[in-house]
């Protein structure tokens, strides 16, 4: 006779759960119609399953409705209500929203034998004032029923990013998933969080929206081991120590690895070329005298002075002929009235006594006769101190 091979079981994807929920159409929340009756395992029981139900199925943004909806029940303000609408949807944790569903489906404020006889409502009342005290800078959303203006832009680019970097974090959630499924069997080590998300082709920008996915969550594990709130202790209470470490280990390297990724992006970025200065704006305020029509001397473009080596200058009034020459590896340069970038004992003026016929034969020298034409004027050296008055030439720049 044949034996029938065993059937292999295949794992159902978070999607898929919720995909085949949404077509039955059908409220499976937790519910606590006979909660009268549970002992004080069951009810503890109940209340661990619920809380997995919602961290498995929904999100704090898909829950936070809820928590408005209990906030209306119980009386709240519309000003309150409103303010605790207007946070940002991700305040709002998946154990505030899950808190908030089961009061509503008829969970008990208060039970003596169950979370020390302290009161969940109270306790769900003071997380929703710390959300709304900490985002009360947070942007406004649009009310209810109010007109809102179609746009006839397409996304924006904050909006693309955005979108771009929730599809970079498939393999994330399918590995969260998986702890869900079977979180013994859960090995952070195993997931290579930094090269799976540099394969994504992760950005600076995509890394630090991850980020923002998974830091409130990160923070609240984080808490759970030293916590002094005994509705945060309780809401964890089902998974054991061995396992919140590693599911808190799991989501700090998804921080690290994102940290690290825009770190990077911040060492590799080309520094941004610099403009290339105008140098007729530079010079713009030099003062010099343009030409002299008895010496017949007419002044160079001042804008030549800017990354030369040499400049040769005459004042008119001083009959000084001065040389500036440049400190090593370096170029002249103009700031404001005078110039800049010369070696100030290299630097130096010569008093001409006869300016009309040492002018003539500094004109008709080359190069090789100007490197010595200072030195064979007889007389005082006098150092330059870099200032140009109406009164100089600006004779030759080499």
């Amino acid at each position: 006779m044949a034996t029938k091979a065993p059937a292999t079981k295949t794992r159902v994807t978070k999607k898929q759960v919720i995909a085949h929920r949404t077509k039955a159409a059908r409220d499976l929340s937790p519910k606590w119609d006979d909660h009268e009756t549970m002992t004080a395992d069951q009810f503890n029981k109940h209340f661990r399953n619920s809380m997995d139900y919602y961290r498995l199925e929904t999100s704090g943004k898909e829950l936070k409705p809820k928590v408005i909806n209990w906030m209306s029940t119980n009386g709240y303000p519309k000003d309150v209500i409103k303010a605790f609408k207007d946070t940002k949807d991700n305040r709002c944790s998946v154990t505030v929203g899950a808190i908030a569903a089961n009061l509503l489906n008829g969970m008990p404020a208060h039970r003596a034998d169950f979370n020390e006889g302290r009161n969940t409502a109270e306790w769900l009342s003071k997380a929703i004032a710390k959300i709304i005290d900490e985002g009360k800078n947070d942007e406004q959303e649009p009310e209810e029923g109010a007109e809102v203006k179609p746009v006839v832009a397409g996304p924006s680019i904050q909006e693309r990013v955005r979108e771009a970097a929730m599809n970079m974090t498939d393999e994330i959630e399918d590995a969260l998933e998986s702890f869900a499924t079977d979180p013994d069997a859960f090995d952070p080590k195993a997931f290579k969080l930094l090269n799976l998300l540099r394969g994504r082709q992760v950005k600076a920008a995509h890394a630090r929206i991850i980020k923002g996915f998974y830091q409130r969550q990160h923070d609240e594990l984080a808490e759970v081991p030293g916590t002094k709130d005994e509705q945060l202790k309780e809401g964890y209470s089902h998974i054991s120590k061995a396992n919140l470490k590693k599911i808190t280990a799991f989501y700090a390297e998804i921080l690290s690895a994102c940290d690290m990724l825009a770190q990077e992006a911040k060492i590799n970025k080309k520094p941004r070329a610099k403009k290339p200065t105008d140098k007729a704006k530079v010079v713009a305020k030099m003062k010099y005298l343009k030409q002299d029509d008895k010496l017949k001397l007419v002044s160079i473009n001042p804008v030549d002075i800017i990354g030369a080596k040499e400049l040769w200058v005459f004042n008119v009034k001083t009959r000084k002929l001065g040389k500036y020459v440049t400190t090593e590896f370096s170029e002249l340069n103009v700031k404001g009235t005078s110039i800049t970038g010369f070696d100030e004992f290299k630097s130096v003026a010569k008093t001409l006594r006869k300016p009309e016929e040492q002018l003539k034969e500094f004109k008709a020298a080359g190069k090789v006769v100007l490197r010595k034409f200072l030195d064979d004027i007889k007389a005082v050296d006098i150092k330059l101190n870099g200032r140009i008055n109406e009164d100089t030439i600006l004779l030759k720049v080499q």
